[in-house]
């Protein structure tokens, strides 16, 4: 078996695996997920700040600097209560949905040329009333995500495995 047909079969278990852990327990794999991008901020953050106090002179040291500390405080929120970044983020999805929606009924009912103005509207009908619940239930919207996430990891991981283990050529 060649080395790129192997990557192929190792990729795919590893997207069925992942996509199985999602889809068995959405939310703690979602807080995996905040955690480690915590983390990323934390170092991110510290470096940023770190190169705003050693920046030359005139250098915009303050940007730096404040960027360096929202990123901290972000990693930290992140780190020491996942569960207040997950709904925050949730938060923020439901509003860009809802916001989203809006728009797209707005621009659904003011154009007369669009020939799919009404599968236009209710596509935006779905994502205000996606958003709606996201508001309602953030914590809920989040672990759906998952969910979603899962299953794609799932069908990847399936379709990934059989080119590989079937249809791979070098």
């Amino acid at each position: 078996m060649d080395s790129d047909r192997l990557m192929a079969l190792v990729l795919g278990v590893i997207l069925l695996l992942f996509g199985i852990v999602t889809i068995g327990a959405p939310t703690a794999v979602f807080d995996f997920i905040v955690l480690v991008v915590g983390i990323i901020f934390l170092i991110s953050g510290i470096l940023t700040a770190g190169l705003g106090l050693s920046a030359p002179a005139g250098t915009p040291r303050m940007v730096l600097l404040g960027s360096g500390l929202v990123s901290i405080i972000l990693g930290l929120l992140a780190v020491i209560s996942p569960y207040i970044a997950t709904v925050a983020i949730g938060y923020l999805i439901a509003l860009w949905l809802v916001i989203n929606g809006i728009l797209t009924i707005a621009y659904a009912a003011s154009v007369e040329w669009e020939k799919h103005r009404i599968l236009t509207g209710v596509s935006g009908l779905v994502s205000l009333l996606a958003g709606l619940f996201l508001f309602i239930s953030p914590e809920s919207g989040m672990a759906l995500i998952m969910m979603v996430l899962g299953l794609f990891c799932l069908i990847s991981g399936i379709i990934t495995v059989i080119m590989g283990a079937f249809f791979w050529r070098s």
